[in-house]
């Protein structure tokens, strides 16, 4: 049994609890054990709802038969895996329109109803749509997060931001390394068993595959899908190009599609769009593959320890990815939103993303080094040159200060980033 009082706080929850005050209807979705549920019935959010979960086989019978049935005698209902019946969401629609009292229901759910055929439009203009990705760096720390990069997106200048930011040494309980290795699902990502989250992930992939694939979609072949899932996770960071995966994981290519779609779906990947902005420069508007868990990707991948995920020629990638669902996180928690993309030319110049809020643009390099070099600039040079609405740029990298590399650009620590 969960002890709601003493579980590591979210960093959604303001936000989440702001939207229950001014929408009819809140959906709180996320991958599988992301800890929704846990959220949803924590005092400051489920105090005064009726919990009911379509995990429960009568449950799921009387949302089949009569959902209606489940709201009568209750003023606000928290309806938990509502994907497993999108049905009852045209029950939900008829009972908001009658009365549209905020915060009358929060549903959860393991897909993103907004991806789902047909289901969206159910509830337009009804209900607010809010993500829960596995933990942040900062949560398991129990750290600050989105500080630094607030300062980013307000200051214009790389002197302004020397001068305005407060250095931190950060000395975080686990390193930056082992918080990638260990990904952020609740339960792995507090454990200290490299044995026992590799058993997790496992049981995660299995149930994965032979429940939420049923509930989904009809994936006849579960074998060939989590081939495509393995080859997915050897590819992270890299440009999405769906042919070239259908045919590493030889099926066609309107298979792979189907099968990527339901991965996108189920929150187990996300596709960062490129900045396609084109301002002489011929550039790649194909968008990057990365995973939502680190953690759970790298399993995937075959990668074990932590030693081989540091040593491996991809540990760039695995760092670049841990930094992209930081940034989505960062993102998704600011009114109003910031995007987030990425940006290569067709002649190899590249920035890993670009945080776009409002006219502001800031283009942000991820590196391994701990000693960023005039050669580690030469992406961010050129977006620079190409677009003078971004004043300045970023290098996130390993060192151990912030340190202005020239007039435009200023290299960060990436603990001062996504701990302060």
């Amino acid at each position: 049994m969960i002890d709601l009082h003493n579980i590591i706080p979210r960093i959604q929850v303001s936000n989440l609890q702001t939207c229950l005050k001014e929408y009819p209807v809140v959906i709180l979705q996320g991958a599988r054990q992301t800890g929704k549920s846990t959220l949803a019935r924590i005092p400051s959010i489920g105090f005064d709802r009726t919990y009911i979960t379509l995990d429960d086989f009568d449950v799921l019978d009387t949302a089949k038969r009569d959902p209606s049935a489940l709201f009568i005698g209750h003023d606000r209902v928290t309806l938990d895996e509502v994907q497993r019946q999108p049905d009852i969401l045209l029950a939900i629609k008829a009972d908001v329109d009658r009365n549209r009292i905020p915060g009358r229901f929060l549903l959860t759910g393991s897909a993103n109803l907004l991806l789902m055929k047909n289901v969206a439009e159910n509830l337009a203009g009804r209900a607010v749509y809010f993500h829960l990705p596995p933990f942040t760096w900062s949560e398991l720390e129990k750290s600050k997060f989105g500080g630094l990069l607030d300062t980013v997106l307000e200051k214009n200048t790389v002197e302004e931001l020397v001068s305005y930011i407060d250095f931190k040494e950060m000395n975080p309980r686990r390193s930056l390394s082992e918080a990638i290795f260990a990904g952020g699902y609740p339960i792995p990502s507090l454990s200290d068993d490299v044995s026992y989250r590799a058993r997790w992930f496992d049981g995660y992939i299995q149930t994965y595959l032979e429940r939420d694939l049923r509930d989904l979609s009809a994936t006849g072949n579960l074998i060939e899908f989590r081939r495509l899932m393995q080859i997915c996770a050897s590819r992270n960071g890299r440009l999405f190009n769906s042919a070239s995966i259908a045919s590493d994981s030889g099926i066609s290519q309107a298979t792979a599609r189907r099968y990527l779609n339901i991965l996108e779906t189920s929150f187990q990947i996300v596709r960062i769009p490129a900045y396609a902005v084109n301002r002489g420069k011929r550039v790649i508007k194909a968008p990057k593959l990365y995973w939502s868990d680190t953690g759970l990707a790298a399993h995937m991948a075959g990668i074990f320890s932590e030693e081989s995920l540091v040593g491996g020629r991809e540990w760039g990638l695995w760092l670049e990815n841990w930094i992209g669902i930081h940034l989505l996180v960062y993102a998704s928690l600011k009114t109003p939103r910031v995007s987030v993309f990425h940006w290569r030319t067709s002649n190899g110049h590249e920035v890993d993303y670009v945080l776009e809020y409002g006219k502001k643009l800031v283009p942000i390099e991820v590196k391994t080094t701990s000693f960023p070099s005039g050669r580690d600039v030469k992406g961010l040079d050129m977006f620079l040159d190409t677009y003078p609405e971004a004043s300045f740029g970023i290098i996130a990298c390993q060192c151990d200060t912030i340190r202005a590399l020239s007039s435009k650009i200023l290299a960060v620590p990436i603990s001062m980033l996504l701990l302060t």
